[in-house]
């Protein structure tokens, strides 16, 4: 199941009604712990065997630790190569045998391997990261191993977040699962108004947008203006379709009292490819900061050892999002990035931050060389035509070729409205009319024209959120 499904709203009304019928914080637990079995289990049960044996392995790992402390490294290294390697199976195997499969036969050798054929359990690569953050927080002291399976489970399982995040830490959700909670309207409220954003965003933005994108990409030869054109417009989908499925999991979460974190925050407003990571799907960008990058940088003021662990980090980073060389040339831009705008902040003079109008020329600059250029290799799995596309001259195309880029850009833009309306609603108007008798009226409003669209641009054979094929 997932929050676009007509069955979504009625499995979350029942869901909603009983949870606060019941009102006992263990049978609200129990009652999610069942839901979300329900979730994630709705077409392919057996996935519910990956994610509670890998609940399991680290919650007695956890406790191993606490009783066995001169062991804990033991116990992490078995959590690490457990989890990484459920992970490697299910992602990467068959990437790893395509790609001797290619290497023998380029020597000339029999390539025939036969094909594992393995299907990718949805949501693999974040409840693993929260159960292995889970166990290495334990073991680094910053967190007490659980003795309440049913409270740690809803950690690792609970529906609103775990299909494509955020990436939940132990020390932030197991508190609120562990307390109790009450009914609160404008908690509910707002958290209905998020959903309603992010549902919209999903349905109405970045589904429309996705079909022209798709079509330029499989063009053999798009003009340059198309290609960048439809890149433009990647960048708009996967912002809408994946920060959308995080207002929903943050929407639906308030509404059942829990705090998820931020995910995104104005990301294309960065000056910096750092900045931009710490404003584009930060539960991963942080998780990787805190349980990767800084373990490898280490109290090393050593440069070449801080150029490897970040190039390494966003190498990384590239290949968590898919078993493809693509994937992989996208975090290494990225790494390269962060690099020189590390070393490159240092050494500019401070004259240079007060340039008028230098902020947005730096928003500007990074919008285009770093943003665009890394959506296009997200985008483009087909590694041979990333060179073509990045040497076709952007200006040369025929008419009809000119007349499609504007007609693509006219939708794109299209779309970008209601994304600036809703900034200009958060920053400017909610903040001006609280309190005020007018914003209830104007927040309904909003909801009935949003529910309207979503109903008419509602597709029966709608599109998967881009992130679940990570």
């Amino acid at each position: 199941m997932n929050f676009v499904q007509s069955a979504f709203p009625v499995f979350f009304a029942i869901v909603f009604a009983v949870y606060w019928v019941v009102g006992a914080r263990r049978w609200q637990n129990l009652l999610l712990v069942l839901a979300s079995g329900v979730f994630y289990g709705w077409v392919h049960p057996w996935f519910l065997l990956l994610m509670y044996g890998s609940a399991i392995l680290d919650f007695s790992l956890a406790q191993a630790i606490e009783r066995y402390p001169g062991s804990k490294k033991v116990f992490v290294g078995v959590s690490l190569c457990a989890n990484l390697g459920m992970l490697a199976y299910f992602k990467y195997a068959n990437f790893f045998l395509d790609n001797v499969r290619a290497a023998m036969a380029s020597m000339g050798w029999p390539g025939d391997l036969g094909s594992l054929d393995i299907l990718l359990p949805v949501g693999i690569s974040f409840y693993t990261f929260q159960t292995m953050g889970y166990t290495i927080d334990v073991a680094r002291g910053e967190l007490k191993a659980r003795t309440n399976f049913l409270d740690y489970v809803l950690y690792v399982s609970f529906f609103a977040q775990l299909v494509a995040g955020p990436i939940e830490r132990a020390g932030r959700l197991l508190p609120q699962i562990e307390s109790p909670r009450r009914f609160d309207l404008e908690r509910t409220r707002s958290g209905l108004a998020l959903a309603l954003w992010g549902a919209f965003k999903k349905l109405v933005i970045a589904d429309s947008i996705a079909p022209y994108v798709d079509k330029v990409y499989v063009l053999d030869e798009p003009a340059g203006p198309l290609l960048w054109a439809a890149t433009f417009g990647f960048m708009i989908q996967i912002f809408t379709d994946f920060s959308g499925y995080t207002d929903i999991a943050r929407g639906v979460a308030r509404m059942l009292g829990f705090d998820l974190q931020e995910n995104f925050r104005e990301p294309f407003l960065a000056r910096t490819t750092v900045e931009f990571w710490q404003r584009w799907h930060m539960s991963l960008s942080f998780w990787l900061r805190d349980y990767l990058l800084g373990p490898l940088v280490g109290e090393s003021t050593s440069r070449a050892r801080f150029v490897m662990a970040t190039i390494t980090t966003f190498v990384l980073i590239g290949f968590w999002h898919g078993a493809s060389w693509n994937f992989v040339l996208f975090g290494l831009y990225n790494g390269l990035w962060v690099v020189f705008y590390g070393y490159a902040t240092r050494w500019m003079p401070p004259s240079w931050a007060k340039i008028p109008g230098g902020s947005a020329l730096a928003i500007g600059f990074h919008l285009v060389a770093v943003s665009l250029v890394g959506s296009m290799l997200f985008r483009e799995q087909h590694v041979g035509r990333i060179w073509e596309h990045i040497t076709r001259d952007p200006f040369a195309a025929s008419v009809e070729e000119w007349v499609a880029t504007t007609v693509l850009l006219s939708v794109i833009l299209a779309g970008c409205v209601p994304l600036l309306l809703g900034w200009l609603w958060d920053k400017t108007v909610a903040p001006a009319l609280k309190g005020s008798v007018w914003l209830w009226p104007m927040q309904t409003t909003g909801w009935a024209f949003m529910i309207v669209c979503m109903t008419l641009f509602y597709r029966v054979s709608g599109r998967d959120f881009v992130y679940f094929q990570f």
